[in-house]
């Protein structure tokens, strides 16, 4: 622009964003000027502007911010830290239940603006891995200069898939970056209240000196704190019994014994530098140890088309785990255009269990028609990678971009067990014994290499191509020996098995995107071929398959502001089956639920839709979120069950089409009087329509659930209150048995209460009905 007669000169109607403001003149040094826009704030008046004679040599910044404790950067919704007043010896999750939009959960996991934090960074890096706990359990409120959000592609995600997380990212203070600091606390009830007594420790320490970072840590506990479930077995190579679907039922008590109060330590040290102008090297290593004693009782009615039969089982299990985790990292601008990066990673798992299981079938008049005690122990070993390289090439051309990606992954756990069991058939008089020895291996190997290119079209449109191989083999290699003549040299050959799945892939994708102004627009289509191969060694049966497939995707979104945003996605993918519903030799780990494979299984197919709609207010913290999920997936994996006379189960996975969910959400964060009260409504309502087969019958179960809930909150210096209720309602309906289709309503009520003493410390309260 040029100014007027009296130096005057304007700028407007731009949208709201970060814009560098420079005034040049041939005599004079140039001065820039940063302005950092807000919706709160749309007219900078600078009033006087002087430049230096060019002879000084004195450049001169000159930055107009704004000074909001919430503010959007681009993308990246930016929270100040110190604009929200903790406790003196508060951590980063005490400082997280303050910003507004962000909840933090028991389990320590977030969600802001009502949808999940996938991950949490310091500084830009991940802090031991993926348990986000280490980070904002031990970390000071007080070393953190701004907390901000961002979406970023999931690296985890499938190979080829293009999926978004949310993203926490912690920056530290300069002074924080600098010197030492850490945390050490504990606690105990001393056995007040039992014969062993509860504890939780916990240290942390950190060395940081600008580009180099250096932190140690350990945690022990015997309290729900320990956060254990026994879906983490699967670590270790042991699985949990799957319950074949397709049965109804009521339970009172534990139906399963999946969670309990472990005893567990934690430790790990962390470790990143610069190298050089660009490098970066990062290395952690973690050792995890953890053991639980677990009992469980539970009572349960089962409906079939028929009749009907209860169910009560006790269960008592102990598990010991020991896990070494490894990760690496390395990554270098090798020039302006050139970035390369590697990620190796390691895992070591050791596991034992010992589970002893009394189970007792009575039919409908609740007499006990048979009785059967299940010992299994299992001492299983695992080892795991999942390691890759990157090089990305960009252009003199603005956003054209060259990257190829190599991931390299493999597993291979092995486990020993024993089973032992005595079914007493009371009706027939008679008693069965199984007494085996059974030897497991599991192994996989994948390589998957990605090759993508992006051609900018014109400053709107781009254009990329993408190309997939993948090259995968799962092996599993079962044994089980009968006992005789004191030894277990009996083979058994209808539970033993070689079982080989090898998979070749080729996947072209190629995907258009338009942006401008507030409007996005991308859509793609993947043309993927796979052929699978499964083998059976011991039958000599081989299975050869060849898919074909598209993948459309197509997506819109419409963003405003920086501080409202409507998306509308539609997906495709497609995934296999596990190794362990291709195999076919029964599993009998539980003899009352006895698991076989179907080597004939095809992929899944699955279209997503997803919409979602955010807006927020900055200044007031007020927030609205909101979206509607729904898929039907074809080919879907699903459950044919068949019962005997007294209801022991033997299923396998079948394909089933027209599986459906929908789900619609919606919640709200209404703050008053400055933010010390707040008010926060939401509700949800899905519905679920799956297939599965009973006794060779097609069973259709549709189930239609709502929830809502309602939490009120006040917040002062040195209390917080939280006072909310739920309401959830579910009927399912099955086509097979009427007598299942009962409706059910509960109501959660959650009190919590938390008081800051003047030293810092807090006390808290939470109860839950």
């Amino acid at each position: 622009t040029r100014t007027k007669f009296d130096g005057e000169f304007e700028f407007a109607n731009f949208p709201i964003d970060t814009f560098s403001l420079i005034i040049e003149h041939p005599e004079y040094e140039a001065k820039t000027y940063y302005i950092i826009g807000h919706k709160g704030n749309l007219d900078i008046n600078i009033p006087r502007i002087q430049l230096n004679s060019v002879t000084k040599n004195l450049a001169e910044v000159v930055v107009f911010a704004n000074k909001n404790p919430i503010f959007y950067r681009g993308d990246t919704l930016v929270y100040v830290a110190d604009s929200f007043k903790v406790g003196e010896n508060a951590v980063v999750e005490d400082l997280l239940k303050k910003l507004p939009g962000i909840k933090v959960n028991e389990d320590g996991t977030l969600t802001s603006q009502g949808k999940d934090i996938s991950q949490v960074l310091v500084d830009g890096d991940e802090f031991f891995g993926s348990d986000p706990t280490i980070a904002t359990r031990n970390l000071g409120a007080k070393s953190i200069s701004s907390v901000q959000v961002y979406e970023k592609k999931n690296e985890n995600s499938k190979v080829g898939e293009d999926e978004k997380i949310q993203v926490l990212d912690l920056k530290l203070k300069d002074g924080a970056k600098k010197g030492y600091f850490g945390k050490i606390s504990g606690a105990s009830d001393f056995a007040a209240f039992n014969k062993n007594a509860f504890y939780e420790g916990e240290m942390l320490f950190n060395k940081f000196n600008n580009k180099q970072k250096i932190s140690l840590f350990l945690l022990s506990s015997n309290t729900p704190k320990s956060n254990f479930g026994f879906r983490d077995m699967n670590k270790f190579g042991l699985e949990n019994e799957r319950n074949a679907s397709g049965r109804t039922m009521f339970t009172q008590g534990n139906p399963t014994n999946t969670s309990g109060f472990p005893q567990t330590l934690k430790a790990g040290i962390y470790y990143s530098d610069k190298i050089g102008k660009t490098g970066k090297i990062g290395f952690n290593y973690s050792y995890s140890e953890s053991t639980l004693i677990a009992n469980s009782n539970s009572s349960s009615q089962y409906f079939l088309a028929d009749t009907t039969y209860f169910l009560k089982d006790s269960i008592q299990n102990t598990t010991k785990n020991q896990g070494h985790r490894l990760n690496l990292s390395y990554s270098v601008n090798l020039d302006s255009l050139t970035f390369i990066e590697v990620k190796p990673n390691l895992s070591i798992d050791f596991a034992n269990s010992d589970e002893n299981n009394t189970t007792r079938f009575l039919g409908e008049t609740n007499i006990k028609s048979l009785e059967t005690i299940i010992k299994n122990t299992n001492d299983s070993k695992g080892i795991a990678s999942n390691s890759q390289a990157l090089i990305r090439r960009k252009f003199m051309k603005k956003n054209r971009e060259l990257e190829l990606k190599y991931i390299l992954g493999f597993s291979d756990n092995k486990t020993a067990g024993n089973l032992l069991t005595t079914t007493n058939i009371i009706l027939l008089d008679s008693i069965d014994t199984i007494d085996q020895k059974k030897n497991n291996d599991n192994s996989s190997l994948s390589n998957y290499g990605i090759l993508s290119y992006t051609e900018p079209l014109s400053d709107n449109w781009k254009l990329q191509f993408e190309y997939l191989f993948e090259n995968g083999q799962n092996k599993q290699d079962k044994k089980a020996f009968n006992r005789g003549d004191g030894s277990y040299s009996q083979s058994v050959s209808s539970l033993s098995n070689v079982f080989d799945n090898f998979r070749i892939q080729h996947r072209l994708t190629a995907i258009g995107s338009f942006e401008k102004n507030y409007h996005t627009v991308i859509g793609g289509l993947g043309i993927r071929n796979i052929a699978i191969e499964n083998i059976n060694y011991i039958s000599d049966k081989v299975i050869i398959q060849n898919f074909n497939n598209l993948l459309p995707r197509l997506s819109y979104q419409f963003k405003p502001s920086m501080s409202k945003r409507m998306g509308i996605y539609y997906t495709t993918s497609s995934s296999q089956p596990s190794i362990n519903d291709l195999q076919p030799v029964v599993d009998n780990s539980n003899p009352n639920r006895t698991q076989e494979g179907n080597p004939t299984l095809k992929p899944n197919y699955v279209h997503n839709i997803n919409t979602n709609f955010n807006t927020w207010q900055a200044l007031s913290g007020r927030y609205i979120w909101s979206g509607f999920n729904a898929s039907v997936t074809n080919n879907a994996f699903a459950n044919s069950t068949t019962y005997d006379n007294f209801g022991r189960t033997v299923s396998k996975t079948v394909n089933v089409d027209g599986n459906l969910f929908g789900n619609v959400f919606f919640g709200a964060g209404i703050p008053f009087l400055s933010r010390k009260l707040e008010i926060e409504p939401n509700a949800n309502a899905s519905y679920n329509r799956y297939t599965n087969f009973i006794s060779g019958a097609k069973n259709i179960t549709q189930n239609t659930a709502l929830s809502g809930g309602l939490d009120f909150s006040v917040k002062l210096d040195s209390l917080e209150i939280t006072i909310g209720n739920t309401y959830s309602y579910t009927n399912p309906v099955s086509s097979l048995s009427s007598v299942s289709n009962i409706e059910e309503v509960i109501t959660t009520s959650v009190k919590e209460v938390q008081a800051r003493l003047r030293a810092g410390e807090s006390i808290d309260a939470i109860s839950r009905t």
